[in-house]
């Protein structure tokens, strides 16, 4: 049975949700405690990108003639996806499409550039150093060229802005203004301008958001979540269904199985233990099969001589006394049944690897088994599919399907058919005995398998005997390397249905796919 909600996702969410909380904690740290603004994260590296590609739009714009303006921002707008605009003094457009912009872009643009902090005054001729100064001393470096452009200020630093944007809805536009040196036309000097960059997006612009940076880091980030916990998940997961198999077969009565103790945490401590308490159940269970079968054997002489000696009574009673040795008859002869029983019981369980396993035709065995079992007005129903054959013994087979025929027939022949079927899936034989009786109680179902266990208190021999006939069926399927289950059918009966593994075809059984009435009195078991 297969869990509703594995380990593994329990213990992969947990440590999700913990990286989520550490995430969450860090950057209210940062916000909180650093006064960082998590826009900068978004806002600088995009301002970076506008700046540069602003500067080569200032040096293309001073190459290129004023009539062809237009054509170099076209360009420009087809290279990255997004509408310029160049405009000069008082917001007047120089150059780009003509466009209606709003009022807080205006404002914006209308504000005064930003101021550079003036140089120092320079001297005419700095006197010359003095004997004793420091040749290591600092100087001035030259002023710079009066004829070159100033380049626009850097980013951040005061109270000077080298950018604005300005996000407009109706429709939604995100509107990125830079100022860069401008000629206008017929004037060999440069005025103030302005270009002015406009999208309807802004994480899906490549020069606003470039996401790669970001795939990277959110790609190491998972690899690393994946590298530190994966190893440890499936290391858990693992040790944790080997035992929870394990443990399942040594329910199932498999004592021999062992978990392997490899691991030094306290996983590798539990599997210690349970392979020490399978190796006691196992001696334990191996004890009690050992002690009735030497019962069992034990009792086999005394009941012999006791029903030979009946038998020598009964012929020299008189007449009077015959129905008393005859009622002593019979309970020897269930005495007889019960040591048999007890003798099947021990055989199969004791040592299953002793006996060989062949292929067995299973149509011929439940033919046989329909022989041997069927009392008088019962009906048997045969569903077998032709040529199917399990690996098994013969006479553990044999004595499965006969018990558990027996018990449909006692319990259920009269309320319909017992259906026999057996079927073919994948690597194993599926035998179902199936009636329409009134079934068992589910919390019943597992311990029907139990030695000596019973629904009803009685132990007469009419009423079912004394609980070993399920139990039998038990060892017997073991021994042959398979499985027994029962379980109750909609609207009433119980299907029992045993599982081995399967054999190469055989020729098919003439009793495959069948209905036989059998009207023969059973023979002893």
């Amino acid at each position: 049975m297969k869990p509703r909600f594995p380990l593994s996702t329990k213990i992969f969410l947990l440590a999700f949700c913990n990286l989520v909380l550490l995430g969450l904690l860090f950057l209210g740290f940062a916000r909180y405690g650093l006064h960082f603004h998590f826009n900068s994260l978004l806002a600088a590296p995009a301002e970076d990108r506008v700046l540069s590609l602003a500067r080569q739009l200032a040096l293309d714009l001073t190459d290129t003639p004023v009539e062809s303006r237009d054509n170099l921002l076209q360009r420009y707008s087809r290279t990255y996806g997004v509408a310029f605009y160049l405009f000069g003094r008082n917001a007047a457009q120089l150059a780009g499409p003509a466009v209606d912009i709003p009022e807080p872009v205006l404002e914006e643009m209308r504000r005064p550039p930003p101021r550079r902090a003036a140089p120092p005054p320079r001297r005419a001729n700095p006197p010359p150093p003095r004997e004793g100064d420091d040749d290591r001393a600092p100087r001035s470096d030259p002023p710079p060229d009066s004829d070159r452009p100033p380049p626009p200020p850097p980013i951040g630093g005061g109270q000077s802005r080298a950018t604005f944007e300005v996000a407009t809805g109706n429709p939604t536009m995100y509107w990125v203004g830079a100022r860069i040196p401008v000629r206008a036309a017929g004037v060999n000097d440069d005025i103030p301008g302005l270009v002015l960059i406009a999208s309807p997006s802004f994480l899906g612009t490549p020069l606003f958001f470039d996401y790669k940076p970001w795939l990277v880091m959110s790609g190491a980030i998972i690899a690393i979540f994946v590298m530190c916990w994966l190893p440890f998940i499936r290391g858990l997961t693992r040790a944790v269904s080997r035992l929870n198999r394990v443990t399942e077969r040594i329910a199932e009565g498999h004592f021999d199985d062992r978990l392997p103790e490899d691991r030094r945490d306290e996983l590798g401590l539990l599997a210690t233990g349970i392979n020490r308490m399978a190796a006691r159940l196992g001696g334990f269970v191996n004890g009690q099969k050992r002690f009735l079968g030497d019962i069992a054997h034990e009792l086999c002489a005394p009941i012999s001589r006791m029903q030979f000696g009946l038998g020598i009574l009964e012929h020299r009673t008189e007449p009077g006394q015959g129905e008393v040795v005859g009622d002593l008859q019979d309970e020897m002869r269930q005495m007889s049944g019960l040591v048999e029983e007890l003798l099947s019981f021990s055989k199969a369980g004791m040592r299953p690897g002793e006996k060989p396993l062949v292929p067995v035709d299973v149509a011929e065995t439940v033919r046989q088994a329909i022989v041997r079992e069927a009392l008088a007005d019962s009906q048997v129903e045969l569903a077998i599919e032709p040529g199917i054959a399990a690996v098994a013994d013969a006479d553990y087979l044999l004595r499965a399907v006969s018990n558990l025929l027996r018990n449909a027939i006692r319990y259920a022949g009269d309320h319909g058919p017992v259906k026999v079927s057996a079927r073919r899936d994948r690597e194993e034989v599926c035998i179902a005995i199936a009636d329409r009786g009134p079934g068992l109680p589910e919390d019943e179902i597992d311990r029907v398998f139990t030695p000596f266990y019973r629904l009803e208190t009685s132990r007469n021999r009419d009423a079912g005997g004394v609980g070993l006939g399920l139990a039998i069926v038990r060892s017997c399927v073991e021994a042959c390397k398979g499985s027994v289950r029962c379980r109750n059918l909609a609207p009433s009966g119980l299907e029992v249905e045993i599982r081995l593994p399967a054999a190469a075809g055989i020729p098919a059984s003439s009793a495959a796919r069948q209905s036989v009435a059998t009207t023969s009195p059973p023979s002893a078991a």
